[in-house]
């Protein structure tokens, strides 16, 4: 192929036979590997591989370039998917490229293409028929068939007159990532090895220019072994999840949630002084909207997140300020221009590579199995460790891959979620195919089923479950979703290259988008279609999942008192919420809805499909991760205290805090005894030299047990122990090993 007709220039390094772009992708390199001799680091030509998802899979380098030069090729349309989603273009009679398209190329069509490379795909970002008279002499066509040439949408128009402005302002701007979205455009790139974000508005000419540096912080003495956590939400309850870490000299924010309810929404942000880094988990509100709140407190400090959960992040925080503005009784926590400002700023670092935001930190994204985007973090500092794990689940779902036990570092520190620290999980598969099997039945016999669900994560798992049900299947049942189901599914559906690979194998090999179809799963896009969802046998997956407000609560007014109708509750309910009395009641009792009672008729069932770990889950991370400090935190009071009365107490040093209650490393609660904090602080085992076995065996104390652990006198008292192994040098000497 003459790579005269094709142009595409990725900016990174060549390590171990892989190139790594300047955002972290490895793409194996398949041939040109040579070049890496001229330097490590820079500017490469590449003709890429793809598969038929539009993924890349290895690159050709072709040389080493000074500049950068935009990616554009010629080439014919070959085949077009079902979708309209991925295009294969013909750039020569042995090549071609499966590029990930918006636009309505026609199959034979000679086009003219600009893209970019993003989320492991080419996505074409412009596209211009090419006439004959001006297509390169070596390219060889046939007249192509008549087409209709796609008019650009305005996002499209907008872009194309912002470019140049951009251009402008920074020669040297190298475009790594570009996104669209209700109005607003944004650009990622790098500017002489600067990662900058440029934002532009539809109907503006105006650009918002935000530069990503590490903050210059003044150290002081270093404090390389501290290591302090102060809660400041989700301490002893469920909501409002925000944590102050003290690490070295580093003040750092772990999440920034809120609580659904009450007149205290917010963490207890007063304990905070100056913090130099914020982290988020996910996008769930109560890990994340707080978020405006704090960045309009500290506006100064970085704020990172993995690139699912930002995605996401614009959906959940614009629900959380409507719901916020329709409530009468307390002004908005923030406004439409913090929420933007929040947006803007908000920083991106992929999972699973580390990164060091701040000097002499280092930080790592874990993909937690929660929802998509959610994510462990890890951090280091000096001599100190801690990890916290957000929400997880080590069990794989239909949207997500489980946590990965080996992913695990182990961590002077360990803060977990016991959402579930006192129960466990029936199988999930189970519970999936008795919901399936319960939404029949009802249908079958000309009713509706209601199901209330998490918007982000559970919903589409629901979905699925319905969508590749074979039994399901094989009905014309339609499913309609409602509320912020339908906005973060459409995020979903507009980003499968965040969900694993059974779910954009549907698309592709299916034929089929694995949720909105318009025709299976159909949105209710007005309040005023409702009733249409109602009006015959269907499915209904509407938020909220606890029936505390949203659109499931029109639906359960409606059919709570139908006898041919069921409400599904599908996870995890608060104690006083509608979901969860609802759940307990009987028929013929009488629920309070919105402040007006109904007599409950339908069918009430509960199935467990959470997205939180069970406490088997739980242990198995926290024998993975072997923290010397344990503390619980995202359960309620008791959840809590079960799971720390368990074999636990005897391996860590665990604590329950309240809000503004610190643990530090090293520092023993005061409720511990001091026999109990022995046998924490010093070893389990210890090796013990036979130096003689003439009436009986006569053992040597290392002298530092002697001085500083208190049990060997209790052992030279009693004179009995306990062989736990030998190890024996045939050699040397023979020395046991015995515990104390």
């Amino acid at each position: 192929m003459s790579t005269a007709e094709f142009c595409w220039c990725v900016s990174g390094r060549i390590e171990q036979g892989e190139l790594v772009t300047d955002f972290c992708e490895a793409i194996k390199i398949k041939s040109g590997q040579e070049l890496a001799a001229l330097a490590h680091q820079g500017i490469w030509k590449c003709i890429p591989s793809t598969d038929s998802t539009g993924d890349v899979t290895g690159v050709s380098l072709v040389e080493k370039l000074a500049t950068f030069v935009p990616s554009y090729c010629v080439g014919r349309v070959t085949q077009a998917s079902k979708r309209g989603d991925t295009v294969l273009v013909k750039l020569s009679p042995t090549c071609k490229i499966t590029f990930r398209s918006t636009y309505k190329l026609a199959v034979a069509g000679l086009y003219k293409l600009s893209f970019e490379y993003r989320d492991r795909g080419l996505h074409i970002v412009a596209a211009q028929r090419v006439d004959i008279a001006e297509l390169p002499a070596e390219i060889e066509i046939q007249p192509p068939a008549a087409v209709t040439k796609t008019a650009p949408s305005i996002e499209e128009s907008w872009q194309q007159k912002l470019e140049p402005l951009i251009y402008a302002q920074f020669p040297n701007f190298r475009p790594i990532h570009q996104r669209i979205n209700n109005g607003v455009l944004e650009w990622e790139g790098l500017v002489e090895n600067r990662k900058i974000r440029i934002q532009g508005t539809v109907g503006s000419a105006a650009l918002l220019i935000h530069e990503f540096s590490q903050p210059q912080v003044q150290l002081e003495d270093s404090q390389l072994d501290l290591l302090r956590v102060t809660p400041l939400g989700a301490a002893r309850s469920i909501g409002a999840s925000c944590f102050r870490v003290e690490i070295g000299n580093y003040e750092i924010v772990l999440d920034a949630g809120t609580r659904p309810k009450g007149s205290q929404p917010l963490p207890a942000f007063e304990h905070l002084k100056n913090p130099n880094l914020i982290l988020i988990t996910h996008a769930h509100s109560d890990h994340i909207g707080a978020l405006p709140v704090l960045h309009s407190l500290f506006p100064a400090c970085p704020m990172i997140c993995t690139p699912g959960t930002r995605e996401i992040a614009q959906v959940m925080l614009s629900d959380c300020l409507k719901v916020q503005q329709r409530n009468e009784d307390f002004q908005p926590l923030f406004d439409e221009t913090e929420l933007r400002e929040t947006l803007f700023r908000l920083e991106t670092q992929p999972i699973g590579v580390e990164f060091e935001p701040l000097p002499g930190l280092k930080v790592k994204f874990i993909n937690a199995g929660h929802i998509v985007g959610a994510a462990c973090i890890y951090l280091q500092y000096g001599n100190r460790t801690i990890l916290y794990t957000g929400d997880y689940n080590v069990a794989n779902s239909r949207t997500t891959e489980g946590l990965q036990l080996h992913d695990l570092p182990t961590a002077d520190v360990l803060i977990t979620e016991a959402t579930y620290g006192a129960s466990i999980h029936p199988n999930r598969k189970q519970q999936e195919t008795e919901l399936v099997q319960a939404v029949l039945e009802i249908v079958k016999s000309g009713g509706n089923v209601l199901i209330p669900a998490f918007a982000l994560g559970r919903a589409q798992e629901i979905i699925l479950a319905l969508k590749t049900s074979a039994k399901f299947s094989q009905t014309n049942i339609p499913i309609y979703i409602d509320g912020l189901v339908r906005a973060i599914t459409d995020v979903f559906s507009e980003h499968l290259n965040f969900l694993p690979k059974a779910v954009q194998n549907l698309a592709t090999i299916g034929r089929t988008p694995p949720f909105i179809d318009g025709v299976r799963v159909i949105p209710i896009t007005d309040p005023q279609q409702r009733p249409l969802a109602l009006a015959k046998p269907s499915v209904i997956i509407a938020s909220s999942g606890m029936l505390t407000g949203g659109a499931s609560v029109y639906y359960a007014q409606t059919l709570l008192e139908r006898e041919n109708a069921a409400i599904f509750i599908s996870g995890y309910t608060d104690e006083e919420s509608p979901g969860r009395l609802l759940q307990e009641m009987q028929t013929g009792e009488t629920v309070t809805i919105d402040e007006k009672d109904y007599t409950v008729k339908a069918q009430i069932r509960k199935f467990n499909l959470s997205a939180h770990t069970d406490r088997v889950g739980i242990g198995q991370v926290i024998a993975k991760v072997a923290p010397r400090h344990l503390i619980l935190v995202h359960g309620s009071f008791s959840a809590l205290n079960d799971l720390a009365r368990t074999d636990l107490q005897k391996h860590y040093i665990i604590h329950i805090p309240r809000v503004g209650e610190s643990v530090e490393y090293g520092v023993m609660p005061t409720f511990i005894s001091e026999a109990t904090q022995i046998e924490l602080n010093k070893p389990k085992v210890i090796e013990l030299e036979i130096v003689s076995e003439h009436d009986g065996a006569w053992i040597r104390v290392p002298k530092d047990v002697v001085d500083s652990d208190p049990r060997w006198q209790a052992l030279s008292t009693v004179g009995n122990i306990r062989a736990e192994q030998f190890l024996i040098d045939f050699d040397a000497s023979t020395t046991p090993i015995f515990s104390t």
